[in-house]
């Protein structure tokens, strides 16, 4: 699987569109689910190299990442609460920690790879070596929080098309904040040891 920037698109501008179903509680539910199963998505390869117990492990792994949405979506809906009662700034204060919501759901996230390779052993002998590998994918939140104000500004003279143009904007924003992001594993069972470093796709 890949990342499909059309398709998170399509889930943010549903949600934009039915905004006036279920108020704040809904409205935060629905964006963590949708960046959530953008996230989930994407194919995840990595780099894997270290010592392991059988001897010097290369190898390449393939996996994804496993994110929990619900305490994406309390954030999302605590900045809500909080923005009713607010009379100035408030895109900034919406882009920052939205943005940083979404950061935090994919930093916590799991990442999970299937990884396969070659060990050689002290007596410079090769053999096939597989396993998995757990880590991370760590994006940087800056620009994703610089794109979704600018959304905002731009959003807030619009006239018509705000919707559409807000739901491309925030899902370009996330598509490079993950696409962006590095992924760091460590090798589990016969490959513990080994370390793997790559990116989402």
């Amino acid at each position: 699987m890949v990342l499909v920037l059309s398709a998170l698109k399509d889930d943010l501008l549903a949600v934009f569109q039915s905004m006036r179903d279920g108020g704040d509680k809904a409205f935060a539910d629905k964006i963590a689910a949708a960046c959530k199963k953008f996230a989930e998505s994407g194919s995840i390869t990595t780099v894997d190299t270290g010592a392991v117990s059988a001897g010097t492990f290369t190898g390449a792994g393939t996996g994804g990442i496993s994110c929990d949405d619900v305490p994406c979506a309390d954030a999302i809906m605590a900045v809500c609460t909080t923005m009713t009662g607010m009379t100035s700034g408030g895109d900034a204060y919406l882009a920052a920690q939205l943005a940083a919501a979404i950061h935090n759901m994919v930093l916590t996230g799991e990442v999970n790879c299937n990884v396969t390779g070659s060990v050689v052993a002290l007596s410079g002998t090769a053999s096939p070596l597989s396993g998995t590998a757990k880590g991370t994918l760590t994006g940087v939140l800056a620009p994703m929080q610089a794109a979704f104000l600018s959304a905002f500004q731009s959003m807030s003279k619009m006239t018509e098309g705000g919707d559409d143009y807000l739901a491309a904007q925030m899902a370009a924003a996330f598509d490079a904040y993950l696409k962006g992001g590095i992924a760091a594993t460590q090798g589990q069972g016969a490959i513990s040891g080994s370390a793997g470093a790559g990116a989402m796709t």
